[in-house]
Parts: structure tokens; C-alpha cells; sequence
């Protein structure tokens, strides 16, 4: 069994990213239907009104800044929260990433080119990982997707893919038997 990745930030971003989609799912009346609608279609790159209310909402204060590393920050937290929008109810908290992906029939090139995607490119893979997802009727905790992008250029960036790759190819080892 593998366990929770090794940081001091997974807790608190796993409260983070279930707060995130309890708001998408209407707790506390805060965000309309077609506030969660905006945050499912735009762009994370240039996110729009609906997300700069979820993330005074659920994020940090130091993402609501005009310097270029917040700018950052709030595009990967956009691409976030896009995903769990579109994810809805298949969010479940406690679901392996890695192996809801290779349930899902997620293919080994995809994959493999998820894990070597950058942040850049982790902005525009994340929202297609939960659309595929969803196409497919397969739960997975974004709080892990979250990780992924969020660890990007970081220390535990190398540690968070092969904890997933780990995930992945025993669910995969597991179907094949």
C-alpha cells in the first residue's frame, strides 16, 4: 500500500482542495451554477471573476498579489479548480490518483507524459485528466493532482511523480493478473 506523499503540506492542502470542492458543490450558497460553469471552462491562464471568488474563499492571501510568482500560482490553482469543477462528484478523497488513471484505461503514453509535463503544460493536462475521468465514471482525489502541480520546480516534485507512477503501475500490474 502506498501511502499520503511526504510533505508538510499535505494535510492542509487536502482540507484546501475538499473546501474547494464543497464550494463547487454549492456548500455555503456562495458560488452560482454559473459561477462553477466559468470556473469549468476557462482558461487557467486567464482565469475569470467566478475563480478570483473561490480562491478569496479557500486560498491563501498571499495568491491574491500582482507579482509574476502569485500570477503563477493562481494559474495553477485555476487549472485546480477547473478540474475539480469538472470533476463534480467524482472527487472522493482517499482515491488513489494513479491507480483511478490506469482504472480509467488511462494509456501508459499519456501517462508517461503526464508525469514529465512541466507546470506549464501541467496547466492545460489537468482539466483533460478530469474530463477523461469523468467520461470514463472513475472517482479520483484531485488533492494528489493538486500536488502534482503544485510541486512542479519544487524539491518534492520527483517524489510526488514517482509516488503516482507507483500507484499507477500496481493498479495496472493488479487488472492485468
Amino acid at each position: 500500500m502506498i501511502g499520503p506523499a511526504l510533505t508538510n503540506e499535505t494535510p492542509s492542502l487536502n482540507a484546501r482542495i475538499n473546501r474547494i470542492a464543497r464550494l463547487l458543490a454549492g456548500a455555503e450558497g456562495v458560488l452560482t451554477t454559473a459561477d462553477v460553469a466559468s470556473v469549468r471552462r476557462m482558461d487557467p491562464r486567464s482565469p475569470d471573476a467566478a475563480f478570483f471568488k473561490l480562491a478569496v474563499l479557500a486560498l491563501d492571501e498571499s495568491l491574491i498579489t500582482d507579482t509574476p510568482s502569485a500570477m503563477e500560482a493562481e494559474s495553477r490553482w485555476a487549472a485546480i479548480a477547473s478540474g475539480l469543477a469538472l470533476l463534480g462528484e467524482f472527487h472522493q478523497p482517499g482515491s488513489r490518483f494513479g491507480s483511478s488513471l490506469s482504472e480509467a484505461g488511462f494509456s501508459e503514453l499519456r501517462f508517461s507524459r503526464l508525469l514529465r509535463a512541466d507546470a506549464e503544460r501541467l496547466v492545460d493536462e489537468l482539466p483533460m485528466v478530469a474530463r477523461f475521468l469523468v467520461a470514463k465514471g472513475v472517482p479520483a482525489d484531485w488533492s494528489t493532482a493538486a500536488l502534482l502541480i503544485l510541486s512542479a520546480g519544487r524539491t518534492d516534485e520527483e517524489r510526488t511523480r514517482r509516488r503516482i507512477a507507483r500507484e499507477y503501475y500496481a493498479a495496472l500490474a493488479r487488472n492485468e493478473r
